[in-house]
Parts: structure tokens; C-alpha cells; sequence
């Protein structure tokens, strides 16, 4: 994982309760021929992290998502092949959307510029009374 990559990946929020049966049912469609079950289970699990709050980019899930096979490669003698990007980004894709939306945007609040002004003075030590 480089120093750009957000620490955070894959450690995220708790996934809500409502979106848990629509996405079995994603994990259960349909499976590239090239790849095995258990690996395209794998690449499910890392395209999960996309929904994160951090809202990082395909790119950088499949960066982490290589350095991981990598990792187990050396510790296993049979190791998971890496999808490409292109096919990592369509399982991405294929993600249930408004489970998309709502982990990635749907909690967060809008900021106004009230909320930015305050917090900054705060954080400065400015007080206005």
C-alpha cells in the first residue's frame, strides 16, 4: 500500500442491517469462468471496501487487494490470481447502488460555512464572543 492509499480501507463503518440480504445476494451472481469461486469471493470482499466514508478510488482498493495476494502468494504454494483492473472495476460496479450511495455520501451532512469558520477558530484557539 503506498503512503497515498488511506490507512483506513477494509476497517470502515459497520455495514446497516437493511443493505446485509441484498448483498448475499450480489456475492451469489454471477461468477467469471476464469477466476474460481473462492477468488472471486476475494475480490468481492475487497469491492466492498469501495463503499467506504474515506470514499477511495477503485485504484486504490485494487492496489490493496494485489499487495494482499501478493502477501498470501509467499505464504501459500497455490496462489489467487489477480483479477485485471477493468474486471475489478465492473465487479465494483456491480455492487447493489444504493448501498454505494449511502456508505459513501449518505451519512455525511452537508457543511456550512458557519461549521467550517467555527471549527477552525476552535482549532486556533480563536474565540468569538
Amino acid at each position: 500500500m503506498t503512503q497515498n492509499d488511506d490507512a483506513r480501507l477494509l476497517f470502515g463503518d459497520r455495514i446497516p442491517e437493511r443493505f446485509i440480504p441484498e448483498l448475499r445476494r450480489w456475492s451469489r451472481e454471477k461468477r467469471w469462468g476464469y477466476f474460481t469461486r473462492n477468488e472471486i469471493d476475494l475480490f468481492r470482499i475487497a469491492a466492498v471496501a469501495y463503499a467506504d466514508a474515506a470514499r477511495p478510488s477503485v485504484g486504490q482498493i485494487y492496489r490493496l487487494l494485489c499487495a494482499l495476494v501478493d502477501e498470501d502468494a509467499e505464504r501459500n504454494s497455490v496462489p489467487v490470481r489477480k483479477p485485471s483492473l477493468t474486471t475489478f472495476r465492473r465487479i465494483v460496479k456491480s455492487m447493489p447502488d444504493e448501498f454505494v450511495r449511502h456508505m459513501r455520501f449518505g451519512r455525511l451532512r452537508r457543511v456550512h460555512t458557519f461549521d467550517l469558520v467555527s471549527s477552525a477558530a476552535h482549532a486556533v484557539g480563536i474565540n468569538f464572543h
